[in-house]
């Protein structure tokens, strides 16, 4: 069967709103062949990225529910902190079972004080609530983060790095050419470095913006290898680009927790509010942080008043973690220039899904960037009260990021936010807004990557030279990510 696909629409109509007048090549860049997708390729061959990885272990895996294996007593109207403290290493004490799991910590209804902040070190240790009843409550005037877990990580090369040998590796391909696979199996897992260099600062327009101090690490798994060629498990968010930095690809160590979650209550952050100084630390008033965190969760999780930088904090060392149907509700920032994040999304294959946000001047779903891809927020909401404000990459090229049928009372941007803030930059890249509601969207594309829109509707606004399809006009499949995700595992 022909594959039927969508036509770039590099023109809005008036209604929507004009993008730039320097038209991209035209590409028809998705659509269905039969009852799966087919991808377009520009000329270098790079396409949309598969977001499908994104979540648990991958995707497409349901959440396990673990059995209750330490029981938290009743509340005790003053700061439950050591006692919730104490329950949470109780469980990390007991050995794992053969899934990886040591149990679930189980507390009852009631409101729980927490002064200080839990803080969960093990794998296998789940916090789970007995639903709206139970709420974990800041107790005392100072902005932090209620739970953290993991703690901080750094990469180990094991073996001589290879180098890629491709002049050009596009978006979307899995498959590599290395100096040598000696040392490499398959199965094992690598990651695919590529360095910022300054030639290719230059060519995005970055310079005096961007530093060449940091890589994109897209950690992967060897599933096939030939001669002195590789296959990756994913593919690339990013291509890699010879005339501008020498990729590499090596087995590493990198230790994680895994199979931990915060699972069935409601929290409150608004004793935090009174803190003298919240106008400028609102942004540490945080429910959670994920940090060297892989294959976890958050489910069923309902906030309140909380002002931080991220309430879903999945920070740059988390991987393959799913946070499934939260509410982040009334959060409370001030007044300052610098807005706050509602739901943030780093580290790789992160998905939000099925969320909701109320709030007033705040970015309601981004990212903070240097992140590998992919990453994934879809069918989430932002009711922004009083003041609208935006969704959409923050800074410093976060590639491979997916917004799948959002809903945002504000803007959508995927754009070079340039010298703003402390020099952002290109904040997004070979990302995505599918079937998103928006009161206005800016799709830009960067040099050497692309942005694309499919069936947004809203505002279409200026300098919008990203890859504008149907704009105004819903596509189908409904959901980029469901249908990717479909075609994958079916």
């Amino acid at each position: 069967m022909t594959a039927a696909l969508f036509a770039l629409t590099p023109v809005a109509s008036p209604a929507q709103g004009a993008p730039s007048t320097t038209a991209a090549p035209r590409v028809n860049w998705l659509g269905m062949n039969g009852d799966k997708l087919a991808y377009g390729r520009d000329a270098q061959g790079n396409r949309v990225p598969d977001y499908s990885y994104a979540g648990y272990r991958g995707g497409g895996v349901p959440l396990p529910a673990v059995p209750a294996r330490v029981t938290v007593p009743a509340p005790s109207g003053q700061d439950d902190t050591a006692a919730l403290q104490q329950a949470i290493d109780t469980a990390s004490a007991l050995p794992p079972d053969a899934q990886g799991f040591r149990g679930a910590v189980r507390l009852g209804p009631g409101r729980y004080r927490i002064g200080g902040t839990l803080r969960v070190t093990a794998s296998g240790v789940v916090i789970r609530g007995s639903g709206g009843a139970t709420v974990l409550a800041a107790d005392g005037a100072r902005s932090r983060t209620l739970i953290t877990f993991g703690a901080k990580s750094s990469y180990g090369v094991v073996g001589t790095p290879a180098r890629v040998t491709d002049d050009y590796v596009p978006v979307g391909s899995g498959t590599l050419t290395l100096s040598s696979t000696a040392g490499l199996s398959v199965g094992d897992a690598v990651v695919v470095e590529r360095p910022t260099t300054q030639a290719w600062i230059d060519a995005i327009g970055m310079k005096g913006i961007f530093t060449p101090d940091w890589s994109l690490r897209f950690e992967r798994r060897i599933t096939a290898i030939s001669g002195n060629r590789i296959t990756l498990d994913i593919p690339l968010t990013n291509a890699l680009e010879q005339q501008y930095t020498q990729a590499t690809v090596y087995r590493y160590t990198f230790p994680r927790i895994s199979q931990v979650g915060l699972e069935n209550l409601s929290a409150d952050g608004g004793a935090m509010t009174a803190a003298p100084d919240y106008s400028s630390t609102f942004y540490n008033a945080a429910l959670w942080e994920f940090n060297a965190v892989e294959d976890s969760w958050v489910s069923n999780v309902v906030a309140n008043r909380f002002g931080g930088a991220g309430q879903t904090a999945l920070g740059p060392q988390s991987r393959r973690v799913s946070v499934l149907r939260t509410q982040m509700l009334d959060m409370v920032t001030t007044d300052s220039s610098a807005r706050s994040n509602a739901y943030l999304l780093q580290g790789q294959q992160n998905l939000v899904q099925d969320c909701r946000v109320t709030a007033t001047k705040v970015h309601a779903f981004t990212t903070y960037g240097r992140q590998a891809g992919p990453n994934v927020f879809s069918r989430c909401t932002a009711e922004l009260v009083q003041t609208t404000y935006d969704s959409g990459g923050h800074q410093r090229w976060g590639s491979g990021t997916l917004y799948d049928q959002l809903r945002v009372d504000g803007t959508l941007l995927l754009v070079n936010n340039g010298t703003r803030g402390s020099g952002h930059g290109w904040s997004d890249a070979n990302s995505t807004a599918y079937n998103c509601v928006t009161e206005g969207y800016r799709i830009q594309g960067p040099p050497t990557a692309h942005n694309w829109s499919f069936g947004c509707t809203g505002t279409l606004l200026d300098n919008s030279d990203g890859e504008v399809v149907s704009p105004g006009k819903p596509v189908l499949p409904a959901s980029l990510y469901d249908q990717q995700l479909a075609d994958r595992t079916s």
